[in-house]
């Protein structure tokens, strides 16, 4: 899903038009029982701010290195035609959670070769001296996230990364049918948790019944939940209603986050009930991170 692409040529029109078809569910409203949800769809507690260099947008907690807690790192990777503009209040909402977030300025991140040179740019920064990251990012917990073409590119990013990125977030992941030669992605090939998100009114581009059998496809652990209501474009913006679990997965990943975890773990997980989303499916995973890697 290059420039060329056939994403490009014919599914940027038909994301527009699921967009369209977005409905009130849409919001992904909380009940008061999702309390999960709920905790990380609200802002998080750290300041933010923001910097640009050549190719990215650098998104992080303007108080880096407080309390001596590390920052994990998050690659983004945006949509056919989009910049971090799209996407600016959720790339600030998982900066206010504590995530140094690098977002590659390329409207055709498919390929997933701006989004890993982007979690090494960051890595390297970590080691700089002078550096505003200098020390203060935790180079070992990295995510991998992106919607549209940018799913993609989080899957390409994170099977190339050799262990760099650790966990992977697609958001609306393209029916393959809209994939040109040159820019596949192998779910199947994914060695750490990944977790797929979608909308129920998604019916173009990335239907729920094709986020299943990327899902399924996944030979160890991961989970996916589609939106009631949600059309394909409803993550842009501050992220709509995915913005409280795809916030807490990072979290119970990357950070170690107990209550974020309960979203995904235990007897009843949260996101298994919450009457805002359907066809959830977890496998494989425990509430101690690490231990599904």
């Amino acid at each position: 899903m290059s420039s060329g692409s056939r994403l490009s040529r014919r599914g940027f029109l038909g994301a527009a038009a699921a967009g369209a078809l977005t409905a009130l569910g849409s919001t992904g409203t909380a009940r008061a029982a999702d309390a999960v949800e709920q905790r990380y769809a609200a802002p998080g507690p750290r300041p933010v701010t923001a910097a640009d260099v050549t190719g990215y947008r650098l998104v992080y907690p303007a108080d880096l290195g407080a309390g001596d807690v590390l920052a994990p790192i998050v690659t983004w990777g945006n949509g056919t035609g989009s910049t971090p503009a799209a996407y600016d209040g959720l790339l600030r909402h998982l900066a206010s959670w504590g995530f140094a977030v690098v977002a590659s300025v390329s409207t055709a991140t498919a390929k997933g070769t701006e989004m890993l040179d982007g979690a090494r740019y960051l890595v390297a920064q970590n080691g700089a001296a002078g550096s505003v990251f200098e020390g203060r990012l935790d180079t070992g917990r990295v995510g991998a996230a992106g919607h549209s073409q940018g799913a993609g590119g989080a899957v390409n990013a994170t099977t190339a990364s050799g262990g760099l990125i650790t966990t992977t977030v697609p958001v609306a992941l393209p029916d393959e049918r809209w994939v040109s030669p040159g820019d596949e992605f192998y779910p199947e090939r994914l060695t750490h948790p990944v977790f797929f998100l979608g909308g129920s009114q998604d019916v173009i581009i990335a239907p729920p019944a094709t986020l299943r059998g990327f899902y399924d496809r996944v030979p160890g652990a991961a989970a996916m939940a589609v939106l009631t209501g949600a059309g394909h474009n409803v993550i842009q913006g501050n992220g709509g209603g995915f913005r409280g679990y795809l916030t807490a997965w990072l979290r119970y990943r990357l950070a170690g986050d107990g209550t974020a975890a309960g979203a995904f773990t235990g007897t009843t997980p949260e996101i298994t009930t919450n009457s805002a989303w359907q066809n959830q499916a977890l496998k494989n995973l425990s509430r101690g991170a690490a231990a599904d890697e």
